[in-house]
């Protein structure tokens, strides 16, 4: 019996609706439509400020939510820009609603930081999610800096480095899916 397709949960930190970021994992999601079941999570902008210590029952439902989401996804890809030299406030948001709970703990995350530069949100990003559990490889992830130069408008990798990049870091990601 053939094994379903791997089920992978896309989180873009960019959420303005000409985020670069929106646009790879939309251009990705297309290029792999055969290889995955992608869902583009979109309701990051829309979470209350993180507050530890909140029972079970205080958590607003749009968080528990996301987190019901990342539990059910094989993997989950995130697609960030770098926002003064870090990551951006909504996708750090979302990840602390994560911090008491254990849905990320072994959870496959790829991650590719397209920005100007990208170098600091990529490392935090790195260590914020290696905090939470999630199951990191050098074999998903990737930083694509210089962004606008590479990625066309309309989401389409121009440069042919990074378009190849973006295939190795897929390739590794759903081989890891599938094991």
């Amino acid at each position: 019996m053939p094994k379903s397709k791997p089920k992978v949960l896309a989180i873009s930190g960019g959420i303005s609706s000409s985020s670069y970021n929106k646009k790879i994992l939309n251009t990705i999601k297309y290029n792999y439509t055969n290889d995955c079941e992608m869902l583009m999570y979109d309701q990051i902008a829309n979470f209350p400020f993180f507050m530890s210590g909140i029972s079970d029952a205080e958590t607003p439902e749009i968080v528990k939510t996301f987190l019901k989401e990342v539990e059910k996804a094989d993997g989950i890809l995130i697609c960030s820009p770098e926002y003064v030299f870090s990551i951006p406030g909504v996708l750090k948001n979302a990840l602390e609603w994560a911090v008491s709970s254990v849905v990320f703990t072994d959870k496959p995350v790829a991650l590719i930081t397209a920005a100007s530069v990208g170098e600091k949100a990529h490392e935090s990003l790195l260590l914020v999610l290696k905090t939470i559990g999630a199951k990191l490889s050098e074999n998903t992830n990737l930083l694509i800096s210089g962004v606008k130069g590479k990625v066309s408008v309309d989401g389409e990798i121009t440069d042919p480095q990074s378009k190849q990049s973006v295939q190795n870091l897929m390739s590794n990601f759903l081989s890891l899916l599938r094991n």
